[in-house]
């Protein structure tokens, strides 16, 4: 009687215990599926979003990416669950000009931006003697942009892919080809060969000249050298 007396006074308590650990295992199994469908918990207004994604596919694979002026990324590629909201974008490393970019993110919503370069800043460009780089510069620039895409355009102050405007300048624009990723375009302005994103962002200066007259250039070796005449000479600059 005794046993039966205590096993009775402890059953509560018993099923208290039982009842507590399958309701930390449901909350736990809930919080788990709810963040795997991207809820995020937003302490500041006490309630739960759903998050977007953001993705970020860049070159080179060591740039350091801050969100909002954070390092929120450890690892490549860039992948991570965001609530809804405001956000800039800056992808760095030494020796290289920053990307950068600022959107609105949706809930729901999957961002990925890819096609991100990061090419090095002040440069310094070398005297060049490779005949195959040479014969590089010297095909039509023109022949060129059709041949890779075709619709590739540009006038005195625009560039253009197909009916898409890319940027309007006020200085003229000497000429303009496709990079090899063809989700940039390098052109010559005055005395400045430049690169811009086909969307129109990043404009970025690679190297300048002595000449301000149109010139000849091309990119080879996988993008990552770019080679021109300047007054008569030709160079190569390493501009990844």
């Amino acid at each position: 009687m005794v046993d039966n007396n205590r096993r009775t006074k402890r059953l509560p308590r018993i099923i208290l215990g039982q009842l507590s650990v399958a309701l930390v295992i449901c909350v736990l199994a809930l919080s788990m599926l709810a963040y795997a469908q991207g809820y995020r918990f937003d302490y500041k207004h006490w309630r739960f979003l759903r998050t977007g994604i953001m993705v970020l596919n860049y070159q080179p694979k060591d740039a350091t990416p801050l969100i909002n002026n954070k390092v929120i990324c450890t690892k490549y590629p860039c992948v991570q669950n965001l609530p809804p909201g405001n956000y800039g974008i800056k992808i760095s490393k030494d020796g290289f000009t920053d990307w950068n970019y600022s959107f609105k993110l949706e809930s729901e919503s999957v961002n990925i931006f890819q096609n991100i370069i990061l090419f090095k800043d002040g440069v310094t460009p070398v005297v060049m003697a490779d005949s195959q780089k040479i014969s590089l510069i010297n095909s039509p620039i023109e022949t060129l942009a059709i041949s890779m895409d075709g619709n590739l355009a540009y006038n005195d102050y625009e560039i253009w892919i197909g009916d898409k405007l890319v940027t309007r300048l006020s200085s003229r624009i000497a000429r303009a080809i496709w990079y090899p990723d063809l989700a940039h375009i390098v052109y010559q302005q005055q005395n400045e060969i430049r690169v811009i994103e086909e969307t129109g962002r990043n404009d970025t200066l690679l190297v300048r000249l002595n000449q301000t007259g149109a010139t000849s250039f091309a990119v080879g070796n996988k993008g990552t050298e770019l080679y021109y005449i300047d007054s008569g000479q030709y160079f190569m600059a390493t501009i990844r």
